[in-house]
């Protein structure tokens, strides 16, 4: 388990990977919910074994386990009354991500030196506000349809359910970074107003977290260059 501790970040970038390029990858020959289930319940796993300490950790299974068992209540209970269930797993799933980039980042900013899993951390930190914000989008697009205007071809895909949370996943990371491919835009002044809060977050975690890895890197190096009391 030393490993796990020493590359945390790591292993948590990995499963967000996964669910963010590989599954899309995979969905030409498995065009399942299912796998986009199974990859998004990897991610929140992964979150509470590894991110939490033994401290955090009862917060973090209080608003991670309604976010799993919203995430297959639909497996196991179809009749349950989806509006309803989507509602709850999306608000759950915001809380539980807030909560992870939140420890995250508190974390990172403790630590005296810069390291590799300091990295993962920041990234994994940023994929995690994008998730976050595809939730919001999925819980903006169900208490006001039309939300989002779409072009045909991504009209055609929107069949199923976990499909349309992933459209709108891919729409968040593309305003987190501020990309804007176009092919699903904002339609009205709710959806508008969240994509600008979320681009301004996006540009303000890059430019605040990459100073102060910076800055630190710096200090580090000084650290390091300063001769020691027995040093000639």
């Amino acid at each position: 388990m030393d490993w796990m501790r020493r590359w945390k970040y790591r292993a948590l970038l990995i499963a967000l990977l996964f669910l963010i390029v590989v599954y899309p990858t995979m969905r030409g020959a498995l065009a399942v919910r299912l796998v986009y289930e199974v990859l998004m319940a990897t991610v929140f796993l992964a979150a509470l074994m590894i991110v939490f300490t033994p401290r955090t950790r009862f917060l973090a299974v209080a608003l991670g386990a309604p976010t799993l068992v919203g995430l297959w209540t639909g497996y196991v209970l179809p009749d349950l009354p989806r509006v309803a269930l989507g509602l709850s797993f999306h608000v759950a799933a915001v809380l539980f991500l807030a909560f992870t980039l939140i420890t995250i980042l508190t974390e990172v900013h403790r630590q005296d030196r810069v390291d590799a899993d300091s990295i993962y951390g920041a990234l994994g930190g940023y994929l995690l506000l994008g998730l976050g914000f595809g939730h919001l989008y999925c819980i903006l697009e169900t208490v006001t349809p039309g939300s989002f205007r779409v072009t045909d071809e991504v009209l055609a895909q929107l069949r199923d359910e976990g499909h349309v949370h992933f459209q709108l996943t891919y729409f968040s990371l593309a305003t987190l970074t501020t990309v804007g491919f176009g092919d699903i835009v904002p339609a009205k002044p709710g959806a508008r107003g969240l994509a600008v809060v979320e681009a301004m977050l996006g540009q303000f975690y890059v430019a605040a977290l990459l100073g102060e890895l910076i800055g630190k890197k710096v200090s580090q190096a000084l650290a390091d260059r300063r001769p020691g009391p027995d040093d000639p």
